[in-house]
């Protein structure tokens, strides 16, 4: 792999090449949201900030309600995720018919699925066994550094947190193929991306840190847009961010709103977009380390 990190651009070629794509996965989002707000509403699930402390309190059966809804609306999410994810690596990978925008529902998806599962449970079990030999090693560097000197005692605990971090970076920069080498090969692997991504970790870093760079400025261009729009629908003057109105997603019917059309309006044109950004550098990276020889 060259160190080219052009795979960021990934996600502006697919749609640039099939524009009707936000289309059919902005229908999807769209869809996604009208069912996620539908269950926690008729659980009475608090969904907006202005509530009170009174109406936000649950107990008992309501509170076991509420949970369970919010757990259906997270699982429902997950597997509309898991159809968006794929449908952007049918775009990035070829070889699939566009129709319905690469969306499908069968074992890719339900593969997807089981694999953040798997992923998680992955992460979590790295990261208790890791967390405690940095706490450990914190805890000694502290006693030698207040030897030393108390004011040293900050600066140690800011280098072990800058430890794990960077850890979690490299971890997730390893584990960056697992979702798309699992779908391309048909089957679960978590370990052929620590393979895969070998020697490679700075340019992998630098080319997903730039499609990071550009979702943030695309969402920092939906949000300018939403507020002009707020401003025009609302009449009224917007001094500082907190003067934004802000969405209200409390039921369906909040949703036909101005404000809150013209959010969703938006959204469902920035969202896939987002998507085929942060997804399709993935699947781009990969497509490349797959096809090009180990230098």
């Amino acid at each position: 792999m060259a160190s080219s990190v052009d795979f960021a651009f990934e996600g502006f070629r697919i749609i640039r090449e099939r524009p009707i794509l936000i289309a059919w996965w902005g229908a999807l989002l769209l869809l996604n949201l009208i069912i996620c707000i539908f269950i926690l509403a008729q659980a009475g699930v608090p969904l907006t900030q202005h509530m009170s402390l009174e109406k936000e309190a649950a107990e008992g059966i309501e509170l076991i309600r509420q949970t369970g809804a919010f757990f259906l609306a997270a699982l429902i999410g997950l597997v509309f995720y898991a159809v968006m994810t794929c449908a952007v690596y049918r775009a990035v990978l070829g070889g699939y018919s566009p129709s319905y925008g690469y969306l499908r529902l069968g074992m890719d998806e339900v593969r997807q699925v089981v694999l953040i599962f798997s992923l998680v449970l992955m992460v979590l079990v790295v990261m208790m066994l890791s967390i405690v030999p940095l706490m450990i090693l914190n805890g000694l560097l502290s006693l030698i550094a207040q030897a030393v000197a108390k004011a040293l005692v900050p600066t140690v605990s800011s280098l072990v947190a800058l430890a794990a971090t960077l850890l979690n970076v490299w971890l997730a920069v390893r584990l960056s193929m697992v979702g798309v080498q699992s779908f391309d090969e048909k089957r679960l692997n978590l370990l052929g991306s620590l393979v895969l991504t070998r020697g490679r970790f700075w340019t992998l870093l630098g080319g997903f840190g730039l499609a990071f760079a550009l979702v943030l400025l695309v969402g920092v261009l939906f949000y300018v847009i939403y507020m002009a729009l707020a401003v025009w629908i609302t009449g009224e003057q917007i001094v500082t961010i907190a003067d934004v109105p802000a969405p209200d997603f409390s039921s369906l019917s909040t949703l036909l709103s101005p404000v809150n059309a013209a959010y969703v309006a938006v959204n469902t044109i920035v969202s896939p977009l987002t998507t085929a950004l942060g997804v399709g550098a993935v699947a781009a990276a990969y497509q490349t380390l797959k096809n090009s020889p180990k230098a």
